[in-house]
């Protein structure tokens, strides 16, 4: 890596793959340019390409590095007592996302499909965040505060499929749904894994 005076090798690295994380979500994977990293991260192209041979290769290591940011966005940590509140507060927060919140997800799902390096590295990423989906729910039908007659793996599998599929609805600028209208129905179909524990 180029070096950045009084800033110590692996600074550098982060400030290079920050500065690449900003530009695939600004610009978008086609859009961003090497030149234009290298410049926001006070580096040089030939700095870049002595480390990354493409630049896929480098979406690959920003995507790394900041996998968390990306997929934070699907399932963001968030602490209550009550996991179906929870539940719909994820739900309800899936009809007005901000699209620069996925904007990085966005565009490595894109670019995975030409890159199975990538592919594998937001798998993990992805996989990471359906796991604690699903260790979520399981807590939450240990305490009695879901039913049990759903699969945990199974609900986390749809919560995913569901944030994907509202980072993309975002991301194509579809108008927004009524927020009341959406909020009442998230809580409706929160509900349906909670008649059980209140009856």
């Amino acid at each position: 890596m180029g070096r950045i005076a009084g800033v110590t090798p692996e600074e550098t690295r982060e400030r290079l793959l920050d500065a690449a994380a900003r530009t695939f979500e600004r610009k978008g994977y086609e859009g961003a340019t090497v030149a234009q990293i290298a410049k926001d991260a006070g580096v040089s192209s030939g700095a870049i390409y002595a480390h990354y041979a493409t630049k896929a290769e480098l979406l690959v290591d920003a995507l790394r590095a900041h996998r968390e940011r990306a997929t934070a966005a699907l399932f963001p940590p968030r602490r209550r007592s009550n996991v179906a509140d929870l539940l719909v507060a994820l739900g309800v927060r899936l009809g007005t996302r901000n699209p620069q919140a996925t904007a990085l997800l966005a565009e490595a799902l894109l670019a995975s499909r030409r890159d199975a390096e990538l592919a594998q590295v937001l798998a993990t990423a992805l996989g990471d965040r359906e796991q604690r989906m699903a260790a979520l729910i399981t807590r939450g039908q240990a305490a009695g505060e879901l039913t049990r007659d759903v699969s945990p793996e199974a609900a986390a599998r749809f919560a995913l499929m569901l944030g994907l599929g509202a980072m993309l609805v975002r991301t194509v600028d579809l108008p927004e749904t009524d927020p009341a209208d959406w909020t009442a129905f998230i809580r409706r179909v929160i509900g349906a894994f909670t008649e059980e524990t209140n009856q």
